[in-house]
């Protein structure tokens, strides 16, 4: 597997999440940027790490689809950096979710992380 493989990269991010009780709060995070972004979706507080990544997945597959504003709302919402974004290299509309998701998570983990670290 490729190092750039989101799959990969989501594992290891979670990997990072489970060493810390802050799991909860990166699902905060994720559900406030939602809301700001204006979409109606709500992420149920037990969900597990690998269910939400696919439920992410699915989110912005759609977006990307049927709802682009909503996709690039989200984005700003998050922080997400456009460099990152421009780095993917595949056109397939599943992958380039799949990436996404990966950026999101990555990025609000790391605001998560900042906040209750600093």
């Amino acid at each position: 597997m490729s190092k750039n493989d989101p799959n990969v990269a989501v594992d290891e991010l979670f990997d990072e999440v489970a060493k810390t009780d802050l799991y909860p709060k990166l699902l905060k995070q994720l559900q406030k940027d939602i809301n700001r972004a204006g979409m109606d979706h709500k992420i149920d507080p037990k969900i597990t790490s690998s269910n939400l990544v696919l439920e992410l997945k699915d989110l912005l597959y759609d977006r990307l689809q049927y709802a682009f504003n909503d996709y690039l709302n989200l984005l700003y919402a998050v922080d997400v950096s456009e460099a990152e974004i421009r780095n993917f290299e595949s056109e397939n509309t599943e992958d380039i979710a799949m990436y996404t998701a990966y950026l999101i998570l990555k990025r609000e983990w790391k605001k998560v992380w900042l906040r209750n670290n600093l």
